[in-house]
């Protein structure tokens, strides 16, 4: 007994120790922990970031399509040095014909976050003489490496340079040239924007005949460079020339594009849920659900501190990761505690009912947990922008969770076994033989019989999204699309009084008093905070002229302080959308993979079929309530492909777990039956739980996190609703096709 004591004693001070160092750090000799706040880079839109404006230096002569392909690749381009760089979570978008505007997220000093992109890469290869040898435009790639490089066999940081077949023939001849050179001239700068990056030496005797002849050069840095170093100079190498000089031109602050208080709103939200979740655990678990608690607040602070060591961008779609993970968290807690019930009431005692509880728990929460890491993985590798900041922090949490839910909630309540703590009541079982609260409902309602009735009503969910998909190439849009995918127009005033939550809700009226709508966002700039950068879908001269007279008449402005108007290109390009549709589906086919191997074809099939349900209804909903459709959609979108394929996996193992105790004497759709209503208790708790604070969320938070929260909230029930309801008899339906009754094999 006093062994148990001591193990809760220690876990509780665990958590202590990490809530300790999530707030403030830790720092004990070599290791340091960096605090919440030192460690994680919070992303634009909760606490704004720096501007960086670009004109492009257009050459004589260019024509007009050149211009215009070019700044699409500039743009390109400078997204990608922004993911090398870490900055996932930034912003980059087309401002007129010629400009283009980088947004890096927390990043107060705009002449550091030029520091932080670095030069903007005109790339040359150039001898001693400043004569151009090659460009950018001929590498393929620059990786940074460590090891030999020659007969020594010494190992050294380097970066390995890959040509294409041109690059290849000028290197040989440019190298071979410079090995001829006198004296210590016999070196390659490599120069960007007019700046020597590095100047590695050509060998004179080993080179003098023949030049470098491969397709990969390498780089060789001095003796005292980092790996850090080299990494940098292949990150920026890499990123490969740009069409035309980029020259900034305007630098400043700015303002979270959610609002000034979408993050303190969000937290507050997001604690609430999470008191209400502690609340309701305890109410149904009652001990179990206590100890919940306790393994909720382990998860939370390990989570925490792997943000911090990690250094990860947390953004908008972050926080949709870590609402999923703790929704995940729950719910395998849901699955042990329903387990051990059944356990309880069927007569066992406390001890092997725990034991048994978590041994018949685990494949169904390992399945689930491993299709969500699939996906997350998945994204992680395929995705940019926010996609990978979704992946990160989903794939944390379901480490996280299984190892707290599966681990740490288990040796909790063998403590309390230990303690001798075995009244059945204080695990929510009123007396052994009690049913489960649906039990009795076996039989009377068959799921797989009015499957024809789900059919009709899911098809009316979705049939608004898919008609929706239909037509967007035809030109007919139902969407309400925003400015993150259509473009629109930036508008710039400096009104000479601090931009307050008060001052852009102003403004935002004066923008729906013109416009009929209110702006995509509003958000302050500059170093004092006086300037207001106003963005909305393209509207005509007229209107914006109207939207700055009663700004001028209100703030008393006159002309000098409109600032811009221009016309801005989508910051959702078509790389991004492009890795979200790749990287789902790629997911999506990975899943269907795992679960025919754990279970069968088809059901991988029906489970895909039931995610594709969830998103269309999810669609619908945008265009029925015209949710504006921006950057956030795609964070809602992959919210709600985790949490799906999460509860479609659930109810499909206890589904396989009666079909192999039924020995082939049920028919399957008798088993799809019986199995959906024995996890009907466990996927209606999780559907609540996941949705409390989500709901808040919606409750409490700024007009741009409820356009958030409202899509996530459809998501969830729909996710819900078709675990229960559409997916297993979409097994069931699979599975009899070729045959009119089917037995269990």
């Amino acid at each position: 007994m006093k062994k148990s004591v001591l193990t809760i004693v220690i876990i509780v001070a665990v958590i202590a120790l990490m809530a300790s160092t999530a707030v403030n750090g830790l720092d004990v000799g070599y290791f340091i922990v960096p605090s919440l706040e030192d460690g994680v880079v919070l992303g634009l839109d909760l606490v704004g970031g720096s501007e960086i404006t670009y004109d492009a230096v257009i050459p004589a002569g260019t024509s007009n399509d050149d211009i215009a392909a070019g700044m699409d690749s500039a743009q390109t381009m400078l997204r990608q040095r922004l993911n090398n760089l870490g900055y996932t979570e930034a912003n980059v978008y087309l401002a007129g014909e010629t400009r283009v505007v980088v947004e890096i997220p927390n990043v107060d000093d705009p002449e550091e976050a030029v520091q932080q992109l670095g030069t903007t890469a005109v790339i040359e290869f150039q001898d001693a003489d400043g004569n151009v040898l090659l460009d950018g435009n001929m590498i393929e790639s620059a990786q940074a490496a460590y090891g030999p490089i020659d007969d020594s066999g010494l190992s050294v940081y380097h970066v390995v340079l890959t040509f294409n077949d041109e690059g290849r023939e000028l290197f040989k001849e440019a190298t071979k040239a410079v090995a001829n050179r006198k004296g210590d001239d016999n070196y390659v700068a490599i120069v960007m924007d007019g700046t020597t990056i590095s100047s590695p030496f050509v060998d004179k005797t080993k080179f003098k005949d023949t030049g470098i002849d491969t397709e990969s050069a390498i780089i060789q840095m001095g003796d005292g460079a980092s790996m850090d170093e080299v990494k940098y100079l292949a990150d920026i190498i890499s990123a490969g020339k740009l069409p035309f000089t980029l020259e900034n031109v305007k630098l400043q602050a700015v303002g979270a594009s959610l609002g000034e208080k979408s993050l303190e709103t969000s937290l507050v939200a997001g604690l609430i849920g999470l008191i209400i979740i502690a609340i309701f655990m305890i109410a149904v678990y009652r001990l179990p659900g206590i100890v919940s608690v306790i393994a909720l607040m382990f998860y939370a602070g390990m989570f925490a501190i792997i943000l911090a060591v990690g250094h990860i961008n947390l953004t908008l779609p972050g926080i949709a990761g870590i609402i999923l993970t703790i929704g995940m968290a729950v719910d395998a807690n849901v699955i042990i505690f329903e387990r051990i019930r059944e356990e309880l009431r069927s007569g066992k005692t406390i001890r092997a009912a725990i034991d048994a509880g978590y041994n018949r728990a685990f494949a169904a929460i390992l399945d689930s947990n491993i299709t969500t890491a699939i996906a997350a993985v998945v994204l992680w590798w395929q995705g940019t922008g926010t996609i990978m900041g979704f992946a990160k922090t989903l794939l944390i949490g379901v480490i996280v969770s299984m190892f707290t839910m599966l681990v740490i909630t288990r040796i909790l309540l063998r403590a309390l076994v230990n303690m001798k703590v075995t009244n059945i009541r204080l695990y929510g079982v009123k007396a052994v033989g009690q049913k489960a609260m649906f039990d009795s409902m076996i039989g009377k309602f068959s799921f797989v019989k009015k499957s024809r009735i789900f059919a009709i009503i899911s098809l009316v969910l979705v049939i608004t999204g898919l008609v929706g998909i239909i037509l967007i190439p035809f030109d007919v849009n139902l969407f309400n699309f925003d400015i993150d995918f259509l473009g629109g127009v930036t508008m710039e005033y400096d009104l000479h009084t601090e931009v307050t939550a008060d001052v852009q809700k102003q403004v935002n009226e004066f923008v729906r008093e013109v416009t009929g709508s209110d702006a995509s966002s509003i958000t302050k700039a500059g170093s004092e905070g006086t300037q207001v950068v106003i963005k909305t879908l393209e509207i005509p001269t007229e209107q914006r002229d109207e939207i700055f007279r009663l700004c001028a008449e209100k703030y008393g402005l006159v002309d000098t302080d409109l600032i811009s108007s221009n016309y801005v290109s989508a910051s959702v390009g078509g790389d991004i959308r492009n890795a979200a549709i790749i990287a789902s589906v790629t997911a999506a086919l990975l899943i269907l993979v795992y679960i025919t191997i754990r279970f069968e074809f088809r059901s991988g099939c029906a489970a895909v079929i039931a995610l594709i349900h969830d998103l269309l209804v999810m669609l619908s909903m945008y265009i029925i309530l015209q949710i504006p459709f921006n950057m956030n959609f795609i964070a809602a979108a992959l919210t709600i492909l985790g949490y799906s394929i999460n509860a479609t996996i659930v109810v499909f193992d206890r589904i396989r777990e009666n079909n192999r105790l039924a020995g082939g004497k049920e028919y399957f759709a008798e088993v799809v039956d019986k199995s959906i209503w024995q996890t009907l208790t466990r996927s209606l708790y999780t559907t609540v739980t996941t949705l409390f604070p989500v709901v808040m969320i919606y409750i409490l938070g700024v007009s741009s996190i409820k356009n958030f929260a409202l899509p996530l909230i459809i998501g969830i029930v729909a996710g819900g609703y078709s675990s229960i309801c559409i997916s297993g008899a979409m097994w069931c339906k699979l599975k009899a096709i070729g045959s009119k009754k089917e037995k269990t094999a």
